[in-house]
């Protein structure tokens, strides 16, 4: 997050630092943004932009801090509303972040931001870590929410695999939401009948 230095300056020298790495970031995924640009169209030092943020990692968590802070509340507020059911509340969080981008604001930079994401086995750890989500925050309180009991197995192993997979595939179809949003309602429907193949492999009749 930003460093005291950043949050004393005059909001005016705020909000084009701001609005410069927000250009940036609706151009090229998160990964591949430029200091370099940044700064010049904000018209600050290198220097400066350290004194304000440790990296352009940092710079990005202040970006997404909303994005970040709704789907914190989405994640517990559905958990708790469907009662543990897993799928339904991977459902409410899918739509309530392609509501987002409704704010045609929004569009590029969340884009980019899932554009970024790379198919990897550390991608749902890369994804926490970003969005300040721990270890403890999706064993003890994201899991604590789900009926478990529904599950074929209930290993934390097989569990934590279900996640893993879905978490891909929601991240694939966000892409494509986000990439090509008029169409928002064919991603949609494809990702709510891949949701409910993986729920019926993995939930017990």
């Amino acid at each position: 997050m930003p460093t005291q230095c950043f949050l004393n300056l005059p909001k005016e020298k705020q909000m084009k630092i701001v609005g410069a790495s927000v250009c940036e970031l609706s151009k090229v995924p998160a990964d591949k943004i430029s200091i370099n640009k940044i700064i010049q169209t904000a018209g600050i030092s290198r220097g400066s932009f350290y004194q304000y943020f440790d990296d352009k990692f940092d710079l990005i968590n202040y970006l997404l801090s909303d994005l970040k802070n709704e789907m914190h509340m989405s994640f517990r507020k559905n958990l708790e509303k469907y009662n543990g059911n897993f799928f339904e509340m991977t459902k409410a969080v899918y739509d309530e972040i392609i509501l987002l981008g409704e704010n045609e604001n929004n569009l590029g930079v969340i884009k980019n931001f899932f554009m970024s994401m790379k198919f990897t086995k550390s991608d749902r750890l890369n994804f926490m870590k970003l969005f300040d989500i721990s270890e403890e925050f999706f064993y003890n309180i994201f899991l604590s929410y789900i009926n478990q009991n529904n599950f074929r197995d209930t290993s934390k192993d097989f569990i934590n695999g279900a996640v893993n997979i879905i978490w891909l595939l929601m991240r694939q179809s966000l892409t494509d939401v986000f990439s090509d949003y008029e169409n928002l309602e064919i991603y949609k429907k494809d990702f709510y009948i891949q949701l409910d193949i993986i729920r019926r492999g993995v939930i017990k009749e």
